[in-house]
């Protein structure tokens, strides 16, 4: 075998596994959202186990990286961050609750998820969360370049519908906020439920956003049903 023949299998080979990377990436991110898609009160010790699982191996997918991977796996990372915060203000099990702080020290420790090896700085205890003057997701959806032809009318219509979306949650998130700061001058509160539905937004927002970055249709959509049904829960407490 010629020099140039091996070197072009060599690349080729190369160019396969970084591919195969990128999708195993991708799977991982999916099947990490699968799990911070659910509600808090089904969330179970086994759920929280599959979760600290799947970010014990998260380390093989940090080769091979695109920019969309980078850019994917920073919404994750915040949207992980936001689920552990949820959770933290949802449950008082004591099971669930030592879980999450091992879960809390692997995100912080995974290697992959930010370019150039800078990361920023993550929040898992809902107490130390500054409240944000704005809302703290993005109002509209992430540039994914060359999507196929096939996929083009379905990409156009969720990012269509992340707008729309984002918008209705931006103006309950509005509303909460300013019942919350008239409950607290009076030494009261929201309800828990509306809580936690406010804090879904930023970690479903970011699902979406990550799985229309890996192309995955389906969950984009899941993840934004899910936003819709959230707000429908806050505006029902707080008013548009």
């Amino acid at each position: 075998m010629s020099r140039e023949i091996m070197q072009f299998v060599t690349l080729l080979v190369l160019v396969t596994c970084a591919n195969a990377q990128v999708r195993l990436g991708s799977v991982w991110r999916g099947n990490i959202g699968g799990i911070l898609g659910q509600q808090p009160n089904k969330v179970t010790p086994d759920d929280l186990g599959r979760f600290e699982n799947y970010l014990v191996g998260a380390g093989a997918y940090c080769s091979a990286l695109t920019a969309a991977d980078y850019q994917a796996h920073r919404l994750m990372m915040r949207s992980m961050a936001a689920y552990v915060r949820t959770m933290n203000q949802y449950s008082r099990d004591a099971q669930i609750r030592a879980s999450l702080g091992r879960i809390s020290g692997r995100i912080s420790g995974l290697p992959c998820a930010w370019a150039g090896g800078q990361p920023e700085s993550l929040i898992f205890d809902p107490a130390a969360l500054p409240v944000p003057a704005e809302p703290p997701f993005a109002l509209a959806p992430p540039d994914v370049a060359n999507v196929a032809a096939a996929d083009k009318e379905t990409f156009s219509d969720l990012q269509a519908r992340y707008k729309v979306d984002a918008t209705r949650a931006a103006s309950a998130w509005k509303s909460a906020e300013t019942m919350r700061i008239k409950l607290e001058a009076q030494k009261m509160a929201l309800n828990a439920d509306t809580t936690v539905a406010v804090s879904r937004f930023q970690l479903l927002f970011g699902l979406a956003a990550g799985s229309m970055l890996d192309r995955r249709w389906d969950e984009v959509l899941e993840h934004l049903q899910a936003v819709e049904a959230e707000t429908a829960k806050v505006v029902k407490v707080v008013g548009r």
